[in-house]
């Protein structure tokens, strides 16, 4: 009777882990094949059960495959050597859900490259581990999966043969293709199409602004601009975008693209000591439409560096002075439109009290702004006024080589959003304005932010 009744005891906590025990899977749909310099969307299905609070879905990429987010059921996103990671603060509370990634495979990718992953999470105050069934990805198409009984054209007919009869890497006969094919604007599915102004600020410094048209469309988006080698790109305005600048390559991300028709960004491209001359600039704008991936291309957009750039930047002034004068008059004669230190100096100084150039007290924690514009030089009040009709308050921050004007200090995003938007009803015509956000007083992303602070990003 013992031995029975310890029988029954035993099948009861059998039936009990059973029915009790988390069931965690994690499963994704990435492809069996890509070719080189393509892109494919990936799912990953959680099965969470009841588990819930924090968790961190890891994918993990080999060298020549890349991710950016595309739905991520409130998680931060990132992507960083060959990691991509999705971190929840809280996990979604339905047992089951889906997040998706765009999976890109770079010019150079070549063989069968494996993706591995976990999901950690935190279940009895322990942290666990599931771990994601590896798969392969095989490049097909490449390079590398020529006929090696192919003989080598002893006089190479483009810029791509010459660098592969040179000895060059893939990538290298890739870059030499872009730096000097120029390729034309095309417009994407659903009539989404974007274009590109460069303008000189100096000999080794530009103004890249891009506009993209792209209607009612919600969702994921992604501008890739691909840069000159030896170019380095820092951003000016995002429009709410996440701005990325790696390996030539400027991205601006948005997870959920905001609600108006067209969206311009901008970035100042930088020549880093490259010997002045004609460079090109090229790039496109991917998204989806009914699930799937599009692109409209932006094309290509050449500029110059050095004395030409210079003499690019002479038509401008004379068009804003008042008679005839040398490029160098501008340094003595401000245009009524620009701001004019040197010649009120006064004026300027007297006004700048009036607007907080400085932080008053140390900032401690996560903070919100909103960037209204940026410049290399000092502004005061009054030229805000006559250039925006803007008669409030801002403060003055140094960044990266840039002289930013930003405005107000919250400790909610959805603060700063809504001030943001009063500014565009307001039609003070700024560069941006965008949001802005600070850790102890330090300048760090939006998405950043968000996740420390644990809140929500709003529309």
């Amino acid at each position: 009777m013992i031995k029975l009744f310890s029988l029954l005891n035993l099948a009861g906590l059998f039936l009990f882990d059973l029915f009790f025990l988390s069931d965690i899977s994690i499963t994704q749909d990435a492809p069996a094949t890509m070719a080189p310099n393509s892109e494919v969307k990936v799912t990953v299905t959680i099965n969470k059960d009841q588990v819930s609070g924090f968790a961190k879905l890891q994918i993990d990429l080999p060298e020549g495959l890349s991710a950016s987010a595309i739905e991520t059921k409130g998680a931060s996103f990132t992507f960083a050597e060959g990691k991509a990671k999705f971190i929840w603060m809280a996990l979604p509370s339905q047992p089951q859900f889906k997040v998706s990634y765009t999976l890109s495979a770079s010019a150079a990718a070549t063989g069968s490259l494996p993706i591995t992953g976990k999901f950690s999470y935190i279940e009895d105050n322990e942290r666990k581990t599931k771990d994601l069934a590896p798969s392969t990805v095989t490049i097909t198409g490449g390079a590398m999966a020529q006929d090696a009984s192919t003989p080598t054209p002893t006089e190479p007919a483009n810029a791509n043969d010459l660098a592969t009869a040179a000895g060059a890497a893939p990538a290298a006969a890739l870059d030499v293709a872009l730096s000097t094919a120029a390729i034309a604007p095309m417009q994407g599915a659903g009539g989404v199409s974007a274009k590109r102004t460069i303008t000189p600020l100096s000999a080794t410094e530009m103004l890249v602004e891009v506009t993209v048209s792209k209607g009612a469309l919600r969702g994921f988006g992604k501008l890739q601009e691909t840069l000159p080698a030896g170019f380095s790109a820092v951003e000016k305005s995002s429009s709410e975008a996440i701005f990325t600048a790696q390996d030539r390559i400027a991205k601006f991300v948005w997870l959920n693209l905001p609600a108006q028709n067209e969206l311009k960004v901008s970035y100042e491209l930088r020549a880093n000591g490259q010997p002045e001359g004609e460079y090109t600039v090229n790039g496109e704008f991917g998204y989806l439409l009914n699930d799937e991936t599009q692109k409209a291309v932006v094309g290509s957009t050449t500029f110059f560096t050095g004395a030409r750039a210079l003499q690019a930047l002479q038509p401008q002034v004379a068009a804003v002075t008042p008679t005839p004068a040398p490029v160098s008059a501008p340094k003595t004669e401000q245009p009524k439109a620009e701001p004019k230190p040197a010649t009120e100096p006064v004026t300027a100084q007297a006004q700048r009290p009036k607007t907080t150039t400085r932080i008053p007290t140390p900032e401690t924690g996560v903070t919100y702004k909103v960037q209204i514009s940026a410049a290399h030089r000092e502004v005061g009040s009054p030229y805000f006024v006559e250039r925006h009709h803007y008669s409030g308050d801002f403060s003055i921050e140094r960044h990266e080589g840039w002289i930013k004007y930003v405005t107000g200090r919250f400790t909610e995003y959805r603060a700063a959003r809504d001030t943001r938007q009063s500014y565009i009803a307001a039609n003070y015509n700024f560069p941006g304005p965008f949001v802005t956000a600070y850790n102890n007083g330090e300048r760090i992303t939006v998405q950043e932010a968000l996740m420390i602070s644990n809140q929500k990003w709003a529309q």
